[in-house]
């Protein structure tokens, strides 16, 4: 976790990781700029864990309620939803976090081509927001989500991608 800094200048970055370390990077992220002060959390898979991040800001001995009150949570469950929390830039510079901000982008009941307009205005207002405040995206994409992850690719300044690495089975034998 210590290559990845943590936003404090204005820029767009994104992480790209497994699914049990993007939550475990989200939490931490959220813990360490809700320590210095206001934090924005755009949830788009509904998967913020408030206990997760209440043990974590318990781990680093913070003021549970001080904290938690600098962190401004909105969950988005539609792209439609997560386009217009985006158009609301950061007040003040306060860093921003999107999480799961591909799977608001799934929705079968809108067709592929507004899907990928909303995805463009997405980026355009998170772009903007980028001048002014530190955003992190943070995404586990899944493999039908490739084309909207090749856009965000391409607009954020800075990328990281975390893969798991998996190693073939060994056959074990018996002596």
């Amino acid at each position: 976790m210590e290559l990845i800094t943590i936003p404090h200048s204005p820029t767009l970055q994104l992480l790209v990781a497994p699914s049990s370390f993007q939550r475990k990077a989200a939490i931490t992220f959220i813990a360490e700029l809700a320590q210095t002060g206001p934090v924005r959390v755009l949830d788009g898979g509904n998967r913020f864990d408030v206990l997760s991040l209440n043990r974590e800001l318990r781990r680093k001995d913070l003021l549970l309620y001080t904290a938690l009150e600098r962190i401004q949570v909105a969950r988005a469950f539609t792209c439609y939803q997560m386009t217009t929390l985006l158009e609301q830039p950061a007040p003040g510079g306060i860093p921003t976090l999107v999480l799961n901000l591909l799977t608001t982008f799934q929705d079968e009941n809108t067709s592929l081509p507004e899907r990928l307009r909303l995805l463009e205005t997405s980026l355009y207002h998170l772009q903007k927001t980028a001048r002014h405040s530190p955003v992190l995206l943070i995404l586990h994409p899944q493999p039908t989500e490739e084309p909207f992850l090749a856009l965000i690719r391409e607009t954020a300044d800075r990328v990281w991608v975390f893969e798991q690495l998996h190693h073939p089975p060994v056959q074990l034998s018996l002596l």
